[in-house]
């Protein structure tokens, strides 16, 4: 069977420098599985992999997405189970690197065949999570039972998918989940690989590598952005393109507009990072 060989880890964990590495050494390629570096506008704040770091490595779905593009966990896994095949025809190694362990997860295990839900369903799914969640709730447990003993109030999120799947299709989510999954890629063999630094070498690293994005121009590639973008309303930019999930870029917009201080924005930035480490790393422990 032939095997694709999976590099996770926290942000600034070291993946790249170990997936070049590897890929020298058995003749791969790397595909990229972070859903930030798929976009070509924040090369900087994203750490995209510079030429010189790459030493001739093939590195593939790296800045394929122009900022106003959508990426899923669906779309994302098609991408990469296309370049896994044309990888393996190459006579190569795939090497799938990255943070997103939901995409990761999606190829591997594949996903129930849920229907895209609309904007307006998804929009009236939130607006009812915010004025009577309760409603919310006993719309789906009345719907189906059994949702009890999977999700309770704690469960706010999968609750108010839940709502949205039931909005679009007027059926439960356990109706989907019950279905065959949707397959990306068979036959195949996942070897996983995750990094997992001393924490606070970790937290060293995070802080150092947001000081030296600050020098290589991360605040010029934000206004660039921002000037490409031609919108005032942040909000409404923060919201509406997952571009701005990358660490640091709310916060140095807010800077730009002077609503933090450089050194409040610095602090911001790098324990978000952090924080975000940290949830990596648990979820990594117990998804893969």
């Amino acid at each position: 069977m032939q095997k694709v060989i999976v590099i996770v880890g926290p942000t600034a964990s070291g993946k790249t420098k170990y997936a070049v590495e590897k890929a020298k050494s058995i003749g791969g390629e790397i595909i990229n599985c972070d859903s930030l570096q798929v976009y070509n506008d924040l090369r900087i704040l994203t750490s995209f992999p510079k030429e010189e770091e790459t030493f001739g490595v093939k590195h593939k779905l790296f800045g394929y997405l122009n900022y106003d593009e959508k990426i899923s966990a669906v779309s994302w896994a098609r991408s990469a189970a296309s370049e896994i095949k044309k990888t393996f025809h190459s006579g190569k190694v795939p090497i799938i690197v990255g943070g997103t362990g939901l995409y990761i997860k999606t190829l591997i295990e594949g996903i129930s065949p849920i229907p895209e839900i609309s904007h307006e369903n998804r929009k009236t799914a939130n607006s009812l999570a915010k004025t009577n969640f309760q409603q919310l709730q006993q719309t789906l447990y009345n719907l189906a039972p059994e949702l009890k003993e999977i999700f309770t109030s704690k469960n706010h999120r999968q609750l108010i998918r839940a709502y949205e799947i039931f909005l679009e299709t007027g059926k439960s989510i356990k109706y989907f989940t019950s279905l065959p999954k949707i397959e990306f890629i068979k036959n195949v063999e996942f070897d996983i690989n995750l990094l997992e630094p001393e924490r606070n070498e970790l937290y060293q690293r995070i802080n150092s590598r947001f000081e030296l994005m600050l020098k290589s121009g991360a605040i010029e590639e934000i206004e660039s952005l921002l000037q490409k973008m031609n919108l005032k309303n942040r909000m409404e930019i923060f919201k509406k393109y997952p571009i701005f999930n990358a660490i640091g870029a709310k916060e140095i917009t807010l800077y730009l507009d002077g609503i933090y201080s450089f050194e409040k924005m610095k602090e911001v930035s790098m324990m978000n990072s952090r924080h975000y480490a940290k949830r990596q790393i648990t979820w990594f422990k117990h998804q893969l």
